[in-house]
């Protein structure tokens, strides 16, 4: 079986969003489909989740799906539906199809149908909030001369919601003799070197993440594991989240990732999911997160998680690419044995400390989970030469910041560096973490740090 995909910032099979502990293969509009009839099962909307300020516009593609996971592009041929015009219009003009406008501040749905089939929904927010951050979501890219890789960006909002905006910004390469930009963030390796890679978007743009091209990525035989699973129903959504932990020192592309729901079986490689998705790319050691999303009526649901499905890429070890789990479980497994399930994380700063030399800052800001659940993603912010009567407020930046988002456990320290481009020899700064109000804590009070130099 081989899998054939285009250059996709997002690829989830979500064929019939309804999920039955009565059916063990995806169900389309009430009629089984057998894996091995070669049709098309389903239809993909990508994005699939997406926020749009109001007045501005996306455009969406519809993907065919057939048993391979092989895909075409069906967006000129489908017809775009949006639940709540008013919020969300999609188009169904000639060379304007599937473009999504913003109108009005909301949610909607949008489905494409085909002759009956009609995709899983993409959830659509329209927000009047400003967007107020970038990022490029790859710490560092590293690309074979001659190759491409699929980049993604996020964006974040005044009100603290975020969203993958890899579609809507400007790609920008620092130096175009090493690499260029083809469309939405899909990077070539044109000549051997280093530059940067940022995004733009309305006046905001991302800090620069290095980029470099060399020869040929070669594998060193590391290791795909789970950091963290988590999951739950609630309000009719079901919704499995799982970190995945590149533990190399070369970056992998390319690999699928399955979910199995409510399955009589232990699932193996070759084995057809219910939803699948496929990871572009993760950096050396570094982790990325991946978010299965579904409506449902049933109040539990068993699943299983298979990373690199396809066995695309060479590990010391392939006994720990499946975890299992329920949804009153709350979370799952990762390296070292079992993450307590459910809880609720909490995010302190345990250390700041610092110096200046030439004519910049460094600081060093310590950040503890010490609840009992794993905290996804949040902003590091650092205020240079700021009164301690001066404590900064949420949603407001700092003189630097940072984003983590490779999920931090109950008990780990996160070790962040945040550089200003100012001396202080002897003043005062705070800093904040969670400054955007992204993770829900079981104390929001301890989120801020005042550390003066020179003490």
């Amino acid at each position: 079986m081989t899998r054939v995909w285009p250059n996709l910032l997002l690829l989830i099979c979500a064929c019939g969003t309804g999920v039955d502990h009565s059916e063990t293969s995806v169900k389309i509009e009430d009629e089984q489909v057998d894996p091995g009839d070669g049709d098309i099962l389903g239809i993909v909307v990508t994005p699939d989740q997406v926020i749009v300020p109001v007045g501005s516009e996306i455009q969406l593609e519809a993907l065919g799906l057939n048993t391979d996971r092989q895909t075409l592009d069906l967006t000129d041929v489908v017809s775009w539906t949006s639940s709540a015009p008013s919020i969300a219009a999609v188009s169904n003009d000639m060379s304007d199809e599937g473009v999504l406008r913003g109108m009005s501040a909301g949610t909607s749905v949008i489905v494409a149908d085909l002759d009956g089939i009609q995709s899983a929904p993409s959830r659509i927010t329209v927000t009047e909030a400003d967007l107020v951050r970038l990022a490029v979501a790859q710490g560092s890219i590293t690309v074979a001369r001659g190759d491409t890789v699929q980049l993604s960006a996020d964006a974040t909002f005044s009100d603290g919601s975020t969203s993958d905006a890899s579609s809507q910004v400007r790609w920008i390469i620092g130096d175009g003799t090493v690499a260029q930009f083809e469309n939405a963030g899909i990077l070539e390796g044109v000549s051997l070197g280093s530059t940067t890679a940022r995004v733009e978007w309305d006046g905001v743009s991302s800090d620069p993440v290095p980029v470099q091209v060399v020869e040929e990525v070669m594998s060193t035989g590391g290791d795909l594991y789970f950091d963290w699973v988590s999951s739950y129903i609630e309000d009719g959504t079901f919704e499995v989240t799982v970190s995945i932990r590149n533990d190399s020192s070369t970056p992998i592309s390319g690999i699928w990732v399955d979910l199995f729901v409510d399955k009589d079986f232990v699932p193996t490689y070759g084995d057809w999911p219910d939803w699948y998705h496929m990871v572009e790319y993760i950096g050396p050691n570094e982790s990325t997160t991946v978010t299965f999303s579904a409506s449902t009526s049933a109040e539990r649901h068993d699943y299983a998680v298979l990373i690199d499905s396809m066995q695309a890429v060479l590990e010391t070890d392939e006994d720990n690419n499946l975890v299992q789990g329920a949804t009153d479980e709350g979370s799952g497994s990762g390296e070292d044995g079992p993450v307590e399930p459910g809880g609720t994380p909490n995010l302190l700063i345990s250390y700041v400390g610092g110096f200046s030399e030439g004519d910049t800052t460094e600081y060093w800001v310590d950040v503890t989970n010490s609840g009992d659940g794993v905290a996804e993603r949040f902003y590091i912010d650092v205020w240079h030469n700021r009164d301690e009567s001066d404590e900064p407020s949420l949603f407001s930046d700092g003189d630097a910041y940072l984003l983590y988002d490779d999920g931090l456990l109950p008990g780990e320290v996160h070790f962040g560096t945040l550089t200003v481009p100012a001396v202080c020899s002897a003043c005062g700064s705070w800093a904040m973490v969670d400054s955007y109000n992204m993770v829900s804590e079981t104390s929001e009070s301890d989120n801020t740090y005042f550390y003066s130099h020179g003490e």
